[in-house]
């Protein structure tokens, strides 16, 4: 310090630089508060299935949305998505989604209200009746099948995966499933039977199973017991932002868009 200048002065001096230290701090906070805030904004209004058309915003919902899937997802659907057969929860990673095409905005929807959930804005058209039971579906009545019916059933889907020894089988097991008052699988499945993604009804078709493995037991299975699966509504419990950022971060893990680290 320059000769004749006293303690006192220093302390002002040291305050000052403080003083002056703590005003940029703030101000760059407030920079910052005030970029966040603009983005989150942004992330909102804009339509969901736009924001993966700019990179900040998807940036922004990845850093995000993977937290928010640990923390509420993960549980159920597991840490990579990959879902659980056992309990027939989907595999959310590997481009067949249950509902909907796959958009940002469909994902949300299903996050924000569920599946089954008792929200009146969740998907619940249809579920896969216990044909095994006396009273296979509480929608409408339907009549259950005797345990060589629901083989017969078992062994046409299984057609579409290999030839099947026995033909007779695969013809009765088609006929049930075309059948309108009994077996009627077509009403969810379609004609092909490639499913109908509006009211998650699944394709037959291909090899991802939600439930089992595509054994013949585990396709059985669905038929005799059947399929309730039920997601959560979460709007009560995250936020409109958080909702989205987890969609995003869903969208963005599927096959076709590059996976996550």
């Amino acid at each position: 310090m320059p000769e004749g200048v006293g303690t006192r002065e220093i302390e002002v001096v040291k305050r000052l630089i403080v003083t002056a230290a703590l005003v940029v701090i703030l101000v760059a906070a407030g920079v910052l508060f005030a970029h966040a805030r603009a983005e989150r904004a942004r992330f909102l209004m804009l339509p969901a299935d736009a924001i993966t058309d700019d990179a900040e915003l998807t940036r922004y919902a990845l850093s995000k949305g993977a937290g928010i899937y640990a923390e509420n997802c993960a549980r159920c659907h597991g840490d990579h998505m990959q879902g659980d057969p056992v309990n027939a929860v989907p595999n959310l990673a590997d481009g067949d989604l249950l509902y909907g095409a796959g958009r940002v905005s469909e994902i949300e929807h299903v996050v924000l209200y569920g599946i089954r959930s008792g929200n009146t804005r969740g998907w619940d058209l249809a579920h896969m009746p216990a044909f095994a039971t006396e009273h296979p579906y509480n929608l409408y009545a339907i009549a259950p099948l005797r345990p060589t019916e629901i083989d017969d059933v078992t062994t046409y889907l299984l057609s579409f995966q290999q030839a099947q020894g026995d033909a007779a089988a695969v013809e009765r097991g088609k006929h049930l499933f075309y059948e309108p008052t009994k077996g009627n699988c077509i009403d969810c499945h379609g004609t092909d039977a490639k499913g109908d993604s509006a009211i998650g009804a699944p394709d037959l078709t291909d090899k991802i199973w939600l439930r089992g493995d595509g054994s013949r037991q585990s396709v059985a299975d669905s038929i005799a017991y059947g399929l309730t699966g039920r997601c959560p509504a979460w709007i009560t419990q995250l936020s409109s932002a958080e909702a989205r950022a987890v969609a995003v971060y869903v969208y963005a893990a599927g096959p076709k868009r590059g996976k996550l680290d």
